[in-house]
Parts: structure tokens; C-alpha cells; sequence
């Protein structure tokens, strides 16, 4: 007789905010003494693997916090004596509300996964439809329901609605009761209401506008200085375990670039996970990092295993390291030397296999020099070192990044809208703070506050505007404030600007001259000029080149 391969079962689902712990729900239980306490009750995902054996579990996680869930749902599983392959892929969503957004990268997950290759006809797909968002929900509801995603769907039923008792209830999708969805693909019924399609299928088109991707940070830059330090990326990314510094202004990139390294390593199909040291806690940076166990500190209501533990296997990025705490860069030095975790609150260390990559806008050295950054730290971190430059130092990007913003939004509401000739000048004379991150705003406030398609000066934020009126006039301020407000320290970064520029046109780049019309000794002037309006000493210094 033929040996016959068994049918593997998958389990798919989201994690959700009730994972891995119900917190609104508790179950009680007798102590040791008899006594009555309250234990929290599992979340979905949990609940379901307690009553249902399955031999692949796959939990989608929509960000790095539902990473950390996923993780620990798997360790508290395993604690069990759960014997479940764990699979946690995160799926990177502007927006968990978006139907085509979530149904494109589903689709782009599954073909990653493999789910639908035909060498995996041996598996029987579930999809646990609990957790996550109604439009996830709709989402898994409408590829099961027109057979893209051959799944059984399976709705948990809480105790109190199962007669005392969790209970799994299978969704009948035969059930006549139930509408029909016909997918549009070898189909012959062209009467399927085309919004259902749309939703279902998902039109090609390109990432929103607030998850600029890397495809498009690549083709829309084009300084050989940007092209440079891309790659670099790309020659460090094949390297698995060497660590990166991304330096360079806010706004500039550097996550994106994260994620590139990311995406061109062995690690790619493991998590990427980003952390901003700036917005974490003081007294809680530990426990982000490493976890705590329960009981470690008021307010540790539960263990935790912490964001390491979390990216195991993939990549993690501290965005803004030079905020991370004194106290606590010792403890990451040895992580990255041990490749081991100790949570707060515990005797026990874990094993973690992450490559670390950071992310700084701040003068690492000069830190070093006060004290406040440690040398072997800087020294672990820094195998590499990419310097992205700002957006002022390559202006002939702006019309490239421009255009791509606008043909994303032109996409996204169906519209035309393009730069007009004045609005592109404003642009080349404006020195970008903000750098790219600034544009992209511009271009979005542009196209929300515009009733026609041709973008005009009139829509534009105020620091540009302010910008447009120091270029055209002796002086640059005015008292008038507009109904939505100012960017006040962006209009007196311009209006300072305008002043240093001013003045070395008049003096015709003589520092000498131009540091006393603005009243200042010529040191001050030289080192404003070095540090704060970089843009114009390298202006002036090709003018004094070519002349």
C-alpha cells in the first residue's frame, strides 16, 4: 500500500489586543486553601489552542507591540506543553482599516508563506476570526467566502455564551443563508457589485501615502551622495550579524534604510521591529527591551519578554539611541556581546539571536566626550557607519520626491493635481528642516487645502509661505498669523536663513562683510554658517570655485 502523507493543520490569525490575556474577563479559581480567586481569562488565540490541536500555528501581527503578544502566546503555549510550529509574521499596515490594504498584503503574506503553492495542497487551512479589526474580519470572511483562501473559519464562543465552557464553532460557508462572493478571475457573472470586488481583490496601486515605501526612496533619489550610502546598505545587508549606525537629520530616511538592510538580509522573513529610545519611559526602558516578570516593579501586573525577545530572529532597530539612558547602555552592551536577555525581576536569561541596527541625529562623538554615550557601546555598535545627507544638499531630488508623493496621492482619491511653476521655486529655496519626511507633509497639506488641481503658493504651510514673502521682500516677518496656526520655530529657522543668505549675496560671500551686517563678530557668524546653514557655505564655496 502506498504510504499517504497525513494532512497538516494550519491555524491562521490575527493578534489582537485580548491576546494573550482577555483583561476584561477573569475566571475564578480555588487556592490551595479553598479560596476564590480571580485568574485572567485567555484571550482568543490562547483560548482556541486549548481546546483545538493544530500543527502550524501562524499569527499575523500588525506591529511590533503585537509581535511581542504573538511571543508570548507561543511561550505561555509552550509552558502548557503545547508541541504547536510557531510562525509569527509581521504584516506592516498604515492602516488596520484599509480593506485593499489589508487584502494586498494578505496576499503578498500568503505567497511569502507558501500557502497557496501547489507542493502545499497537503495542508488544511483554519482561520480563527476573533481577533483583530472588522475590517480584518471582512477581509478573511470575503477570501474564504470566494474560495481564494481555501479555509474553514472558526468563531470562538466565550463561556458565557457556551454554556459555562469556551467553545469553537466552524462558519457552515455552504450555508445558502449566506450571500455568495464570486470572484471576478475565469468567472462569467459580470453582475458582482464592482465595490465588493474592489475590496476583494484589491487594484494595483502603490503603498499610501504614509508608508513611503523603499522602492520609492530609490527611484525618486538620485544625489550620488543618496545613491552612495544606499549602497553601502545594500553591501552590509548580506552580512547578517554586523551591526549598523544610520546618522543623518530627522526626516532624512534612516528607518527606511533600516528596513532596506533589513529586507536584503538572511533575516529578511524573520520580524523587523523598530523602537524610538526618545519616547520610551526612563524608569520603563529596561523592561521594553529585555521584559520583566510579573510582580518585578508596581505595575507589572504580568511577565512580559520584552521587545529582544520579541525581534528574535530578525532585526531590531533603537531609532534615536543617543536618548537611550546611561544606566541602561551597559546592560545592551552585554546583550549584544552575550546575545542573552535578562528580564527585570528575573534569574533566568534567554537566548536571543537579533541583529541590532541604530539610528541616531545626535554628535555620537562629542557624547562620547562628555561622557554620556560609552565608548564600547559605540564601539559594538558602529561596524558600520552609513551618513545619510539632508534634503537641502540635494535639491535636485525635490522634484523627483515631489512627483512620486503626488502620483501616490493622485492614486489614492482618484485627482490631478500638480505643482505649479511658483510652488516648485518655493521649493528649490526653501532649506527643508524637516527634510524628506517635511515634503511629504507639504505635499499632502498642499493637496487637502486645494479646491483646484494646479497646486498654488496660496495652500502652502506657513514656513514656506514665510519662506515665499522673505524671497520677494526687504524684510521677512509679518504679525498677521493664519487661522491654522504657525510652525513658529520652523519660520524663524527660515527667517535666520534668509538673513545669512542675504547677506552673503550682498558681500558677495565675504564672511567678513556679511558677519557685520547681521551685527555679529565673524566667528559667530562662521560657526552659524558651519553648523546651522550648512547649505549656503557649500553654495558659496562652489561659487568662489568656479569664479
Amino acid at each position: 500500500m502506498d504510504n499517504v502523507n497525513p494532512i497538516r493543520t494550519v491555524l491562521l490569525s490575527f493578534v489582537g489586543n485580548r491576546d494573550p490575556y482577555n483583561e476584561s474577563e477573569h475566571t475564578a479559581v480555588p487556592d490551595s486553601g479553598g479560596q476564590i480567586e480571580a485568574e485572567e481569562a485567555y484571550g482568543p488565540v490562547l483560548s482556541l489552542l486549548q481546546v483545538r490541536t493544530f500543527d502550524e500555528v501562524i499569527l499575523f501581527c500588525t506591529g511590533g507591540d503585537y509581535l511581542e503578544r504573538a511571543r508570548q502566546v507561543e511561550q505561555i503555549y509552550r509552558e502548557g506543553g503545547g508541541k504547536s510550529h510557531f510562525t509569527h509574521y509581521l504584516l506592516q499596515l498604515s492602516s488596520v482599516v484599509d480593506y485593499e490594504e489589508i487584502y494586498k498584503k494578505l496576499s503578498e503574506a500568503f505567497d511569502t508563506l507558501g500557502l497557496l503553492a501547489d507542493d502545499e495542497r497537503g495542508k488544511k487551512l483554519y482561520i480563527l476570526l476573533d481577533p483583530g479589526t472588522p475590517q480584518i474580519q471582512t477581509c478573511w470572511f470575503l477570501l474564504a467566502r470566494s474560495g481564494e483562501l481555501p479555509a474553514t473559519l472558526l468563531q470562538g464562543v466565550p463561556p458565557q455564551f457556551g454554556g459555562g465552557s469556551y467553545r469553537v464553532r466552524e462558519i457552515d460557508l455552504d450555508s445558502l443563508d449566506l450571500p455568495r462572493v464570486i470572484s471576478h478571475e475565469g468567472s462569467e457573472d459580470t453582475s458582482v457589485d464592482l465595490s465588493l470586488s474592489f475590496i476583494l481583490h484589491g487594484l494595483e496601486r502603490d503603498k499610501p501615502i504614509s508608508d513611503f515605501s523603499v522602492q520609492a526612496l530609490l527611484e525618486s533619489n538620485k544625489s550620488e551622495f543618496f545613491l552612495e550610502s544606499v549602497r553601502k546598505a545594500l553591501l552590509v545587508a548580506r552580512y547578517a550579524d554586523v551591526s549598523v549606525v544610520l546618522r543623518g537629520e530627522p526626516g532624512t530616511g534612516k528607518e527606511l534604510l533600516a528596513r532596506l538592510i533589513h529586507e536584503k538580509s538572511p533575516r529578511n522573513h524573520n520580524p523587523f521591529v523598530a523602537i524610538n529610545c526618545s519616547a520610551l519611559s526612563p524608569h520603563l526602558v529596561e523592561s521594553e527591551l529585555f521584559g520583566h516578570m510579573k510582580g518585578a516593579f508596581t505595575g507589572a501586573a504580568k511577565d512580559r519578554i520584552g521587545k529582544f525577545r520579541a525581534a528574535d530572529g530578525g532585526t531590531i532597530l533603537l531609532d534615536e539611541i543617543g536618548d537611550l539612558p546611561l544606566e541602561i547602555q551597559p546592560k545592551l552592551l552585554r546583550v549584544l556581546q552575550e546575545k542573552t536577555v535578562q528580564p527585570v525581576g528575573s534569574d533566568r536569561e534567554y537566548r536571543v539571536d537579533v541583529r541590532v541596527l541604530a539610528a541616531t541625529n545626535r554628535d555620537l562623538e562629542a557624547m562620547l566626550a562628555k561622557g554620556t554615550f560609552r565608548r564600547d557601546l559605540y564601539d559594538r555598535l558602529s561596524q558600520v557607519m552609513i551618513q545619510l545627507p539632508p534634503l537641502r544638499s540635494r535639491k535636485a531630488d525635490i522634484p523627483l520626491l515631489a512627483r512620486k508623493f503626488l502620483e501616490e496621492w493622485n492614486r489614492k482619491y482618484d485627482e490631478s493635481k500638480f505643482l505649479s511653476r511658483e510652488v516648485l521655486d518655493i521649493f528649490y529655496q526653501y532649506s527643508w528642516p524637516g527634510n524628506v519626511r517635511e515634503l511629504q507633509n507639504t505635499i499632502i497639506a498642499l493637496c487637502a487645502s486645494s479646491k483646484s488641481d494646479e497646486l498654488k503658493p496660496e495652500c502652502l504651510p506657513p514656513p514656506l509661505r514665510a519662506s515665499s514673502y522673505s524671497s520677494n521682500h526687504s524684510f521677512p516677518f509679518w504679525a498677521q498669523i493664519p487661522v491654522e496656526g504657525i510652525n513658529l520655530k520652523a519660520l524663524l529657522y527660515q527667517a535666520e536663513r534668509s538673513f545669512f543668505a542675504e547677506a552673503l549675496r550682498r558681500t558677495k560671500g565675504n564672511r567678513e562683510k556679511a558677519a557685520q551686517l547681521l551685527g555679529l563678530n565673524p566667528p559667530a557668524f562662521r560657526k552659524a554658517l558651519k553648523e546651522r546653514f550648512p547649505d549656503l557655505l557649500s553654495e558659496q564655496e562652489v561659487g568662489e570655485e568656479t569664479l
